[in-house]
This record gives C-alpha cells, sequence and structure tokens, in this order.
C-alpha cells in the first residue's frame, strides 16, 4: 500500500472544504476532487477508480444519497467503499447512509483527527480486501483441479466472502438426518450467483467455521456415485450446457473428503430451475440472493449488456 497509494475522492459542492480535507489528508493518499454529483460519478467510473469516496450529502440538483445509490447499482462501482460527509447527523441520516451501502459517516464541522481515524479505518479494511482479490486471482489462475490442500487450507482461512461459501452436507439435513432438496438446493442456489456474477468457490464437507466435516453424512456408495448425483442436479437446475464453466472434484482435506467447487463467470444469465420454478440468483456480500423481476432485468442489462 505504501508503493500504490490508496486514492480518495472528494466530492463537495464547497471548494473550501475540499481544501480542508485535501490540507489535512496531505500526502498520505492519492486524491481527486469533484463539486457536483455528476462530476462524481464521471470520475468514479475512469481508470483508475477510487479506492474511496467522501461524499457530500448536501448538494444541488444530485445529492450524494442519489449519487450513492446509482454508484452501488453499478456493477463497475459498486465495490467503491463510501463515507457520507454532512452536517446532518441524526440517526435518520445515518440509517440512510448505511442503508444505501455507505461504510462510514462523517459529521460537519470537521474534527481533523476523528477524520484520519476513519479514513485509516477503512483504508486497512481496503488492504484486507486487496489482499483477499489476489490471493483469489492466485487460485483462480490454476485453472485444473486438482489444488492441493495446502492451497484449500489458504482459500478456507480466507473465511466465506462473495467468492467463497461452505456448505456442511450435499443433501443430509444434519438436524433431521434426513436427506432433503432443500439442502441440494442451497449448493446449487451458490453455483448458480456465481455463474451469474464473478464466478467462486463452494467447498461441501466444510462447516461455517472452517472445519471439515467431509461427506460421510450425505451416505453416498462411492465418490462416483456422489459425483454422478452433483452432475445430475447441475444439469436439471443449470442445463448441460452451462456445466463446462463449473469444475466439481473430490478433494483430500484434512483426513476428510470434500466436494470441491470451482465456477467461473458464465456468458449469460443463468436461472435456477427446479420443480417447474425458476429463480435468479447472484451473489450479495457472502450470501445469495434472489433477484425480483425488475431488479432481474436492471442487473442483466448492467451486468450482460456490455463487455465485462
Amino acid at each position: 500500500m505504501k508503493e500504490d497509494k490508496v486514492s480518495i475522492l472528494i466530492v463537495d459542492d464547497v471548494p473550501e472544504n475540499i481544501t480542508i480535507l485535501k490540507n489535512l489528508l496531505g500526502t498520505e493518499y492519492k486524491l481527486k476532487a469533484a463539486v457536483s454529483g455528476k462530476k462524481a460519478l464521471e470520475i468514479a467510473k475512469q481508470k483508475p477508480q477510487p479506492d474511496l469516496i467522501l461524499l457530500d450529502v448536501m448538494m444541488p440538483e444530485m445529492d450524494g444519497y442519489e449519487v450513492c445509490k446509482i454508484l452501488k447499482s453499478s456493477e463497475d462501482t459498486k465495490d467503491i467503499s463510501i463515507i457520507f460527509q454532512t452536517s446532518n447527523n441524526t440517526p435518520l441520516d445515518e440509517q440512510k447512509a448505511f442503508e444505501l451501502g455507505a461504510s462510514d459517516f462523517i459529521t460537519k464541522p470537521f474534527e481533523p483527527e476523528v477524520v484520519k481515524s476513519r479514513i485509516k479505518t477503512r483504508v486497512r479494511v481496503l488492504e484486507e480486501r486487496k489482499k483477499l482479490e489476489k490471493q483469489l486471482q492466485t487460485l483462480n489462475d490454476a485453472k485444473a483441479l486438482p489444488i492441493s490442500e495446502k492451497e484449500i487450507e489458504q482459500l478456507i482461512a480466507l473465511g466465506e466472502t462473495n467468492e467463497i461459501e461452505f456448505k456442511s452436507t450435499l443433501r443430509k439435513n444434519l438436524y433431521t438426518q434426513k436427506n432433503e432438496a432443500r439442502i441440494e438446493n442451497q449448493c446449487l442456489k451458490t453455483v448458480v450467483g456465481y455463474l451469474n456474477c464473478k464466478g467462486g468457490y463452494l467447498l461441501v464437507g466444510i462447516d461455517d467455521d472452517g472445519k471439515a466435516l467431509g461427506l460421510t453424512a450425505d451416505n453416498f456408495k462411492n465418490n462416483d456415485k456422489l459425483l454422478l448425483h452433483w452432475f445430475n442436479l447441475l444439469k436439471e437446475t443449470v442445463g448441460a450446457d452451462l456445466i463446462k464453466f463449473i469444475e466439481s472434484e473430490i478433494l483430500n482435506y484434512k483426513g476428510e473428503q470434500i466436494l470441491f467447487v470451482k465456477c467461473d463467470s458464465a456468458p449469460k444469465p443463468v436461472f435456477f430451475s427446479r420443480d417447474d420454478e425458476e429463480y435468479f440468483y447472484v451473489r450479495v456480500g457472502n450470501s445469495t440472493q434472489s433477484l425480483k423481476p425488475r431488479e432481474m432485468l436492471a442487473y442483466i442489462d448492467n451486468h450482460y449488456g456490455s463487455d465485462r
């Protein structure tokens, strides 16, 4: 991070406030500025993008809330961290900011040490995220399965994220001790979410804490039977033509065997289809969510309507 400075975009319609923040942040960060929401959106889309945006709320024509909403709804800018800055510091203002996806909230007039502290906290988060992305890229560069046990351990150590998810079993409900389609669906939904986003990893036989449980609870006669069952599920729910974007293998980890699934991003929208029902899933944070029709159309238009 020292060699590659964090880039911060300061957005405020009052030039004096921009000057104050520039003087306060000094040479520690790479700084850009915009005096309107429209200009901020233009800069945010330019490469290289800012890592962090200090966004004023009260601005003419387009306020900070609207700017944040647009940024977070775009696949290209949704991951940029946003800190709101405003003289409105009521609980409702803060609630609205966080609901829109802001990372933090700074009140005016600026308290220099508070501003520095809040930004340093976000920078630490950005450093961890970049570290995670680098580790994931290293694993993505290794296209063929299987991967080594050490690489699996490194992946699990990252915990569940937008691109990593653990499932204890493939079909067995550990509470009822029965095989249930609902449990299978949880795994399949994750895969569909990955296909509709940037891809990712599904590890079956690993609990939420990253502990290896293995696959014995699913009670398949052998590994071939388990993989055959899994491939049939994929054909049924996503279609045979999309299986080429999914790599599945049973690997050894910590004395147990786990189902390791690596998904690439699909070139077209993928629907979860089972029991005469269709759903459109995407990854949001470390979970998989179904989009409503209007949300789905907007996502597809944004995600597949241009080069990714």
